[in-house]
C-alpha cells in the first residue's frame, strides 16, 4: 500500500468515529426527548368533573371514552352529550350513541362530523354548537395523550370554560403512535396559528 493511501485511511478513522459518536448522541438525545414527552403527555392536568352544559366526546378508538362520556351524563354532570363522529356509520360505538341504542337515558345527544377531520375541526364544531346554545362550561372526554392538545384547541376555539376529563386507560401498544401523532399535531397547530 502506498503512503498516501495509508494516510487517507488513517484520517478516515477519526472522522468515522466522530460521525458515529455524533449519530449516537443525537439518537440518545432524541430517545430521551421522546421519553420526556411521553411522561408529559401521560400525566396531563385532568380536571374533576363538575356540572356543565355538555359532555363532549372527541372521536377516537374504542378505548373507554364512549362509556366514560355516557357515565358522566348519566351521573348528572350534564344533560347533553356531544359526540364527534367523523366516520359516521363506520364507527359502530359512536353510531350507537348517536342513533339511540347506546344513548344515555333522558339526555339529548348531538352528533357531528368535524370538518376538517382533526382536533381543530372538532374544536371549531364544538365552538359553533356552544355559541348557538349559549353554553358556558363543557367537559371534554378523550385519551390522556390527547388531553393537552385537545384542551388547548378547545379553549382557543370555544371561549367557554373547558374541563378536560380524560379516560384513565392507556393503550400501551399504541403509545408510540400517540406520541408521534401529538408531536405532529402540536407542530401543525403551531404552523396554522392555533396557539
Amino acid at each position: 500500500m502506498t503512503p498516501s493511501r495509508r494516510d487517507s485511511r488513517s484520517r478516515r478513522g477519526p472522522r468515522l468515529r466522530r460521525a458515529a459518536f455524533a449519530a449516537g448522541a443525537i439518537g440518545i438525545t432524541a430517545a430521551l426527548a421522546l421519553s420526556a414527552w411521553g411522561v408529559f403527555l401521560l400525566h396531563p392536568r385532568a380536571d374533576e368533573p363538575v356540572a356543565a352544559d355538555a359532555v363532549v366526546m372527541l372521536a377516537g378508538a374504542n378505548d373507554g371514552r364512549h362509556a366514560y362520556a355516557r357515565e358522566l351524563v348519566e351521573a348528572g354532570f350534564a344533560d347533553t352529550l356531544v359526540v364527534s363522529n367523523p366516520g359516521g356509520n363506520s364507527e359502530r360505538i359512536a353510531r350507537r350513541l348517536c342513533t339511540g341504542a347506546g344513548r344515555p337515558a333522558g339526555a339529548e345527544v348531538a352528533c357531528f362530523a368535524p370538518e376538517p377531520r382533526t382536533t381543530w375541526g372538532e374544536a371549531q364544531a364544538v365552538a359553533a354548537i356552544a355559541r348557538a346554545r349559549g353554553w358556558e362550561r363543557i367537559l371534554v372526554v378523550t385519551n390522556r395523550p390527547h388531553t393537552l392538545r385537545a384542551g388547548q384547541w378547545m379553549r382557543a376555539a370555544t371561549g367557554v370554560e373547558v374541563r378536560m376529563t380524560p379516560i384513565e386507560r392507556i393503550d400501551w401498544p399504541m403509545l408510540p403512535v400517540h406520541l408521534v401523532w401529538e408531536i405532529a399535531g402540536f407542530a401543525k397547530g403551531w404552523l396554522n396559528g392555533h396557539w
